[in-house]
């Protein structure tokens, strides 16, 4: 498949080599076309493709549509890092899904000592790891004033790890079927989850440390749950604006830190409150 003007094209799953090709370019669109691809285990380190920089979008057909497959076994699966620290702007990926059966993260963006910021950047995509051994499906380091679509399932961990994700916004859903679905760590703060859907799942959401506070949720919707729907385990204040308790779930909510109020609800809100 020839590269056209201002765009690359992954090849056989072979993402340093399209990043190469980009970097000949100074920088561009990556196009993952339709279909599935076999991908070997990757960490793109944007410190080693200078014209790079953070000069690029990774676009595909469609998050069940242009799919990453990267396989079972150990480690990670697919990782975007700057071995540099930099701070990035405008990161795009978008349109692409990621699958596997991986025991460590199976999408990861930015390194986990926090070391390199991503700024005001567009996320579509979806994460689906198959692993029961699984560390998480989608990992979210130091990302910043981003807006986040996601459909994010794992077997076990988490479905979706938001270590520093702060003052940016969330819609989408997440599923564990043994672990947690949405765990808000770190200094993940101040963002807005525009709606969420928990189902399917063991545990919802969890909310814990100390500075993970004035996040406010405007629609969360929990069914199938056969934990607990709602943890709050920090010492901060979070606004629910409206939840919706559907069939099966095994406990609405266990507060043991810090405040939750609630507006409109099907259940006593109490529930959320319960510790």
């Amino acid at each position: 498949m020839t590269d056209v003007s201002g765009v690359v094209t992954l090849r056989d799953g072979d993402w340093h080599g399209a990043f190469e090709r980009l970097d000949e370019r100074g920088g561009g669109v990556l196009w993952v076309p339709p279909g599935t691809h076999d991908c070997e285990p990757t960490t793109v380190d944007l410190a080693d493709y200078e014209a790079v920089g953070d000069d690029f979008a990774i676009r595909g057909g469609g998050v069940g549509t242009s799919v990453l497959d990267l396989g079972d076994g150990d480690g990670d699966g697919f990782a975007i890092v700057d071995g540099d620290g930099s701070d990035l702007f405008y990161v795009e990926i978008t349109g692409v899904g990621f699958q596997g059966d991986r025991d460590g993260v199976l999408f990861r963006l930015g390194r986990d000592d926090f070391a390199d910021a991503y700024n005001s950047c567009t996320l579509s995509i979806a994460t689906n790891n198959g692993s029961s051994t699984a560390t998480a499906a989608c990992r979210l380091n130091h990302v910043l004033n981003t807006d986040h679509f996601g459909v994010h399932n794992t077997v076990g961990g988490t479905a979706l790890d938001l270590r520093q994700f702060q003052f940016g916004g969330l819609r989408g859903s997440t599923s564990s079927r043994q672990g947690q679905s949405l765990r808000l760590s770190g200094y993940s703060m101040a963002n807005v989850v525009e709606w969420l859907n928990v189902e399917a799942c063991e545990d919802g959401v969890r909310l814990v440390g100390d500075d993970c506070g004035i996040n406010r949720f405007g629609m969360l919707y929990g069914a199938n749950v056969a934990g607990t729907l709602w943890r709050h385990d920090a010492t901060v204040t979070t606004r629910l604006d409206a939840a919706y308790v559907g069939d099966t779930v095994d406990t609405v909510g266990e507060t043991t830190a810090g405040e939750v109020s609630v507006g409109i609800t099907n259940v006593d809100a109490r529930a959320f409150r319960h510790v």
